[in-house]
């Protein structure tokens, strides 16, 4: 199975597109998506899902196509991005692309942050869910305390951020439409 670098790297080069024009278009470094196609970094995942979206596949494509389930089992959630940089691990709630959701379990260790800068989307609506724990929650100019059992639905083009603020970890579910996992 081909590293996620090797997969944007093949996809990039079999849509013809220079490193230049997939950094624009995700709005990151060219050093930066050099070093990610080479595996030298672990990006957020808000960094793979812009890739992602630059080169007009869905994030799940980036992992590699595997047989499509409708049931997924605890033991079974595949750990979509860890980021060292954020402490924050994604896990997969669903197999395959082409879905209409893309739920995901989110895992954020104490004092993780989605970023300093907030981000919106191409497109699209979120939904996050607070399992357990605490969180900031940044949209547009507005600033939210989610804590356990509150949920949040918002248009995704808004920017937004958000940071554990639990004396522990914080897990939730999120569900991003379109799928963008």
């Amino acid at each position: 199975m081909n590293s996620i670098g090797d997969t944007i790297r093949n996809t990039r080069k079999k849509q013809k597109l220079t490193l230049k024009e997939v950094s624009t278009m995700a709005s990151i470094s060219l050093s930066f998506l050099s070093e990610i196609e080479r595996d030298k970094v672990n990006p957020s995942l808000s960094v793979l899902k812009r890739i992602a979206y630059a080169l007009g596949v869905n994030f799940t494509d980036l992992f590699g196509e595997e047989k499509r389930s409708i049931v997924i089992r605890k033991n079974e959630r595949k750990p979509l991005v860890h980021s060292e940089g954020s402490r924050i691990t994604w896990y997969a709630l669903s197999h395959g692309s082409g879905n209409k959701m893309g739920p995901i379990w989110g895992v954020l260790e104490k004092g993780a942050t989605s970023g300093d800068v907030s981000v919106g989307h191409p497109e699209g609506e979120e939904f996050l869910f607070i399992h357990t724990g605490r969180l900031e929650f940044i949209l547009g100019n507005e600033r939210f305390t989610l804590e356990e059992g509150d949920s949040i639905y918002y248009d995704a083009r808004t920017p937004h951020s958000y940071k554990n603020i639990a004396e522990g970890e914080t897990l939730l579910i999120a569900v991003p439409s379109p799928a963008t996992f």
